[in-house]
């Protein structure tokens, strides 16, 4: 495991940078054929089938930039196969990149396999509502634990939601976006102990 410092929350960038989707002839065939591909932190490698992207673009907003990474959905992410190449070495240990194709162009889902359990429980407050905890907004104050983790380039953690995390460890995604200014995501700073 690398050292680091930092933990960063990430996410799409969805004022500046273009969304990608699924193709509709790929959205028919997975209604009709194909299995689902649910991104659940599951191994999709022996079963997964390319898949056909595109732009999401809508004509009556404003023109959007394409990123470097680009978010399929709200929460994977997707690269070409140059940034794929550079994403490698420090994320394929927690990361599977499922072939995806763009209009002819290889591109790359990062399917994140796993969880950390590193929520600390005694300093995280948890966003109670009704006696539960808020499914929109889980956290008054989340705080993970450094020692927890193991998988640092890019993970998820458990109970934390749809949320996706990186290290300032190098090879990470943090390092690499910076090394490398790749746009397209947010990183924001998570307390970790």
């Amino acid at each position: 495991m690398t050292e680091f410092n930092k933990i960063f929350t990430i996410a799409i960038n969805p004022d500046k940078y273009l969304y990608l989707q699924e193709t509709l002839l790929e959205q028919s065939l997975q209604v009709t054929e194909a299995p689902s591909y649910l991104f659940d932190g599951k191994s999709k490698r022996d079963a997964w089938v390319s898949q056909n992207i595109d732009w999401l673009i809508d004509p009556e907003d404003k023109p959007l930039k394409k990123p470097d990474i680009a978010g399929l959905g709200a929460t994977v992410f997707c690269v070409p196969e140059k940034v794929a190449e550079l994403l490698k070495p420090g994320l394929q240990s927690g990361c599977e990149f499922l072939p995806m194709n763009l209009n002819g162009e290889p591109w790359f889902s990062l399917n994140i396999v796993g969880t950390e359990n590193a929520i600390n429980e005694n300093l995280t407050e948890w966003n109670m509502r009704r006696g539960k905890i808020s499914r929109i907004r889980r956290f008054n104050k989340l705080v993970l634990s450094k020692d927890k983790i193991r998988n640092n380039g890019l993970f998820r953690v458990e109970n934390a939601g749809l949320l996706t995390f990186t290290t300032d460890a190098e090879g990470s995604l943090y390092s690499i976006v910076q090394q490398y200014k790749l746009k397209g995501l947010n990183f924001n700073e998570v307390e970790a102990v």
